[in-house]
């Protein structure tokens, strides 16, 4: 009997600390980054000028890292599509940094499926690093003044997307 509440005893707190652990996602990591400034940045584009986060000051940012190869990628751009369609504008920019992929197979991905935004490339995961991607797709939301303000792993959905830029223009 002693054994049987000894085994109870360590089993049920290691039991119940791996099922606690089992409800929780993993890419749901809160960021560090949320309420600091973007950290810089200056990719090229597809058509190789230069953007920099300094070039588009005074703008709110959607900045999705993203790859041809990501399933759920896939999936969120044409959400992605219809934010660029029926939001964007002067006052917003939607940035796709491309995360671990190749310029052919992006420019083979867009000519089928359309650009949603601005494409960067990022050929030494940098601005990931930078940034803190764990995995695509990963979307931040930097307000016009340069403040990251919310990051979003997984696709995003519309109602998600016209949410975050109610946020963003109220700072």
């Amino acid at each position: 009997m002693k054994r049987v509440i000894l085994f109870l005893l360590i089993a049920g707190p290691v039991v119940a600390l791996l099922a606690f652990g089992l409800t929780r996602n993993a890419r749901d990591l809160p960021s560090t980054m949320i309420g600091k400034p973007a950290p810089d940045f200056a990719l090229k584009n597809l058509e190789g000028k230069e953007v920099s986060l300094k070039s588009l000051e005074g703008k709110n940012l959607i900045v999705n890292f993203w790859a041809t190869w990501c399933g759920p990628c896939y999936q969120e751009h044409a959400v992605l599509k219809a934010v660029q369609k029926n939001l964007a504008g002067d006052s917003l920019v939607l940035l796709g940094v491309v995360y671990q992929d190749t310029v052919e197979n992006v420019k083979e991905y867009l000519k089928q499926e359309g650009k949603p935004f601005e494409v960067l490339f990022d050929p030494d995961n940098k601005m990931g690093i930078d940034y803190g991607v764990g995995g695509v797709p990963e979307t931040f939301f930097i307000d016009s003044k340069g403040v990251i303000r919310e990051k979003h792993s997984g696709v995003l959905t519309y109602p998600y997307v016209e949410f975050m830029l109610d946020k963003l223009n109220e700072n």
